[in-house]
């Protein structure tokens, strides 16, 4: 029974516990009742499972349901419950009719009705949350049967896949990938920090950082993609790759190298995998988290971040001296690499049926397919000297500056840009092909331009100066970005400096480039 994608996404993670066993037919119902379940319809459609309405699904009997909510009307089902967590253990909290706090997915008014328990069986990941769950439903606890996490079994068994999935999404050598993490409400990542998005990835030097966001499915289907899109704008004009739900972010947070996120299962879960941590929000403070739950515990030793602290250096301290949270972490993490094969035990217990042969399988995680738009204009600082210029650049969005330690930067514009602002301000425009006369034309149209590029091919740049001099810039060996080869002439230029064969360090490599006049009449 799904009510909400993120728990029809837990449910279909489960179906290797019944793969190969032409015994068992699943099928998927939807409940009532959810703010959230926009796009679950669609959802199972695009997997091809079968579902039936929730009228049918009250009225006939089944051997087995399973739900990954405790909400709704379970106890309408005709069919042994097994209830199974949809993230990583149980935190929120949830207000009662006359305002008390209870566990949610341990609440007594979840999981009985009319007196009775309703789950036949509770899958706990952890021993602690019998404690918890003997506090707030006792009648309950004869029920419970502590699995383990199959997801954080899932991330461990495909740990090994991990430079596979960094190449899916474009990180190549020594650049890190930054995964920002929001679970939903107004105390979540992007809750409480509107600008925290377009601030990291404009902060953040492109060569040297990847920024991707992974946002619970409750933000992307109860405010609509469209909508998530159109508030982050700004920072998927400056690069930010975007996550949508059911596309990897699995996948995603085995190829992180730093998470920046919040009290929601993402965070926990990479702080598992040993991934370094920023905590830029907690529920803790607003009472939406079980003070007694290990994600609260978790919440008030993880470092904070500091929104009025330059973000890259925030970045910078925290991976170079990390520690591990496991005395945390495992409290919820209970019986390591066996959680298939209990709750495949458990199930098949449920159903009155043997188990099939085949043992559960740990299945490959899906690889992440993130939404990225084209960065069309750089802040670039250049560092020069006697035969090398080292290139760090930021992405420039009006509004959004790197921090203090960035210094002496030009603009660096795509020709097709439509903001007239960025070109206006641009010291170096540039296009992707060469064309007769635009480089004059562009001179001409923008008074503050220094110089105008034209790229030729992936290893030599066209460049006319405002002095009217006209150069080729080529690159030996593997070529960089082409547009680091302006960005290095012009450098050395506005440094009192010949332009010549210059070493260009960017982003941890380093290339050489010759800069000579062009071997024929170039017409700018």
């Amino acid at each position: 029974m799904a009510r909400t994608v993120t728990t029809a996404g837990r449910l279909l993670e489960l179906l290797p516990l019944f793969q190969a066993d032409r015994r068992v037919q699943v099928l998927f119902t939807v409940g009532d009742g959810s703010a959230f379940d926009d796009g679950v319809t669609d959802y199972l459609r695009e997997v091809q499972a079968r579902t039936v309405s929730w009228t049918q699904a009250v009225d006939t009997p089944f051997d087995l349901a399973i739900s990954a909510s405790a909400n709704g009307d379970l106890h309408r089902l005709k069919a042994p419950l097994l209830l199974v967590p949809h993230g990583a253990g149980h935190n929120r909290l949830i207000r009662s009719a006359d305002g008390r706090a209870e566990v949610s997915g341990l609440a007594r008014r979840q999981l009985v009705r009319e007196g009775r328990v309703v789950p036949a069986a509770i899958a706990l990941s952890h021993q602690e949350q019998l404690a918890r769950l003997a506090r707030e439903c006792p009648e309950a606890v004869p029920r419970a049967v502590v699995t383990g996490d199959p997801i954080f079994d899932q991330l461990v068994a495909n740990a090994e896949r991990r430079d596979r999935y960094r190449r899916a999404l474009g990180v190549a050598g020594d650049r890190k990938l930054v995964l920002l993490s929001s679970t939903w409400g107004e105390h979540s990542l992007l809750g409480a920090n509107g600008d925290l998005v377009a601030r990291l990835v404009t902060e953040l030097p492109a060569d040297e950082y990847q920024v991707l966001l992974v946002t619970h499915p409750n933000i992307w289907y109860g405010h609509g993609g469209l909508q998530v899109r159109l508030w982050l704008a700004d920072a998927r004009e400056a690069g930010l790759m975007l996550l949508p739900p059911r596309r990897g972010w699995q996948a995603a947070l085995l190829a992180a190298d730093v998470i920046v996120g919040d009290h929601g299962s993402v965070t926990f879960y990479g702080t598992a995998l040993g991934r370094p941590v920023l905590l830029a929000s907690s529920g803790h403070e607003a009472e939406e988290l079980d003070p007694g739950s290990p994600t609260a515990a978790l919440c008030r030793v993880l470092p904070r971040l500091e929104r009025r602290r330059g973000l890259e250096r925030q970045i910078e301290t925290v991976m170079a001296g990390h520690r591990t949270y496991q005395e945390v972490t495992s409290r919820t993490l209970g019986m390591p690499g066996r959680a298939k094969g209990l709750l495949r035990g458990l199930a098949y217990r449920l159903m009155d049926l043997s188990e099939h042969d085949s043992a559960p399988l740990s299945m490959p995680l899906a690889e992440p397919c993130a939404e990225r738009d084209e960065v069309l204009a750089f802040l670039v600082e250049a560092d020069v000297q006697d035969t090398s210029v080292t290139l760090r650049r930021f992405p420039a969005v009006p509004g959004h500056e790197p921090d203090d330690r960035v210094r002496d930067v030009h603009l660096i514009v795509a020709a097709h840009v439509l903001d007239r602002r960025l070109l206006e301000s641009a010291a170096i425009i540039i296009r992707d092909d060469a064309m007769p006369g635009w480089a004059a034309e562009t001179l001409r149209r923008y008074p503050g331009c220094h110089l105008a590029a034209e790229i030729t091919d992936a290893r030599s740049v066209h460049l006319t100066l405002r002095d009217g001099r006209r150069l080729l810039a080529s690159v030996r060996g593997r070529p960089p970005d082409p547009w680091c080869l302006p960005s290095a002439v012009h450098g050395r230029l506005t440094n009192g400096r010949e332009p010549e064969d210059i070493t260009i360090q960017v982003g941890g490599q380093e290339f050489r480039i010759s800069v000579t006049p062009p071997p024929v009449l170039f017409e700018a």
